[in-house]
């Protein structure tokens, strides 16, 4: 099976924001290359979601959340957080390793027809 993959308002501010991110702190060209992976990656949730781990924040929510780790290279340090209903992959944010715990009011609310 083949899943739609819509990424939440949330994530969306959250992809534009690290790449900006990586802009000041790297290079324009870095950013770019670090979001068009980014959106690359995403895109696989379109095959498998479930094989992806639960997130440790999944006890807090009151549906299941999973995480797909994202980034550059062999040591990805963001995480897209998503979560899966009948044939479609709703992704909440996207977090650096770095940052704290997630909580239910840290992402946009589902759609109506969750």
């Amino acid at each position: 099976m083949t899943y739609r993959v819509v990424i939440l308002p949330r994530a969306e501010a959250d992809l534009i924001r690290n790449a900006q991110w990586w802009a000041l702190r790297h290079s324009a060209e870095q950013a770019a290359h670090w979001f068009d992976t980014v959106q690359i990656q995403l895109q696989t949730l379109e095959d498998f979601p479930e094989s992806n781990g639960l997130s440790s924040e999944n006890g807090t929510f009151p549906y299941e959340i999973r995480n797909k780790l994202l980034g550059l290279g062999s040591r990805r340090r963001y995480r897209a957080v998503f979560t899966i209903r009948n044939e479609t992959v709703y992704v909440l944010t996207i977090r650096h390793g770095s940052q704290g715990e997630l909580r239910p009011d840290d992402v946009d609310d589902l759609p109506a027809e969750f």
